[in-house]
């Protein structure tokens, strides 16, 4: 519990940090796209720059190798039955946020940004060396990128209510996901709402009635529930954790199709 109240710390000073950025941005140079991807990349080199700003425990645990999985990624390492496993941490930055140790099973992580070029910059700039490198990758062509069912859990905090179609991406997620794995969401609730649909924030993931409810692009945009959308390849499970959406889809078990002799 002690964790996951860190972990909801973390996200919210994370989030307001990256508001007041885009503001500031947003006044000085309009909102299309590609300056809302420079906006991220601003905001990492402030971060490289003053170790965290505000937030140096942040900073000392995305390059801390002893640094245990978080709870919310760990709980699905636990119903596994493989080790290691294998997790693709997507729109994760330039160093991953998700810890290195498991107490059982040894994890392997890989780590993708459609700002991966951008940050391997802003890495080499500041002098760091990453724990766990971030290579390209685009949450809505993960596929043709990895190759379907390959891995154990693919994990997403914070980026996939950033990108053009949520759902996509989701079911791209699933793609590259194996048979009975996970694919696990963390994200703020109504973020796009909270953001008044500006920058990157155009949709608002919430949890309704147990249902994973995505709604948007902007205000008054459809309404999509995602649990019923995605029945058909995984068991949805969404709740809400003091202003975060938590989901989790488990992929199901291969069918094998049944022929009469």
């Amino acid at each position: 519990m002690a964790r996951e109240g860190s972990l909801r710390r973390s996200t919210s000073v994370l989030t307001r940090a990256r508001r007041l950025g885009r503001k500031i941005l947003r006044w000085l140079e309009g909102d299309s796209r590609s300056q809302q991807l420079r906006d991220e990349v601003l905001f990492w080199r402030h971060w490289f720059s003053t170790k965290g700003s505000f937030w140096p425990e942040d900073y000392k645990e995305r390059l801390d190798p002893n640094l245990p999985i978080q709870d919310h990624v760990g709980r699905y390492v636990d119903r596994l039955t493989t080790n290691p496993v294998s997790i693709l941490d997507v729109g994760a930055g330039p160093l991953t946020k998700l810890g290195k140790v498991h107490a059982s099973k040894e994890i392997m992580i890989t780590a993708t940004d459609l700002l991966a070029t951008e940050y391997d910059q802003v890495l080499r700039d500041f002098g760091i060396q990453p724990l766990v490198r971030t290579v390209f990758g685009d949450a809505e062509n993960l596929s043709t990128q990895f190759g379907e069912y390959s891995f154990d859990i693919v994990h997403g905090q914070n980026c996939i209510d950033h990108t053009a179609s949520p759902l996509k991406a989701i079911q791209q997620m699933l793609s590259v996901t194996k048979h009975d794995g996970f694919v696990v969401l963390y994200h703020a609730e109504n973020e796009g709402k909270t953001e008044s649909y500006k920058q990157l924030h155009k949709w608002d993931f919430t949890c309704e009635k147990g249902h994973f409810v995505i709604r948007g692009p902007g205000p008054g945009g459809d309404s999509v529930d995602a649990t019923d959308a995605l029945a058909a390849v995984g068991s949805v499970e969404c709740s809400l954790d003091d202003g975060a959406v938590l989901v989790a889809i488990r992929k199901h078990s291969q069918r094998v199709s049944s022929t009469n002799c």
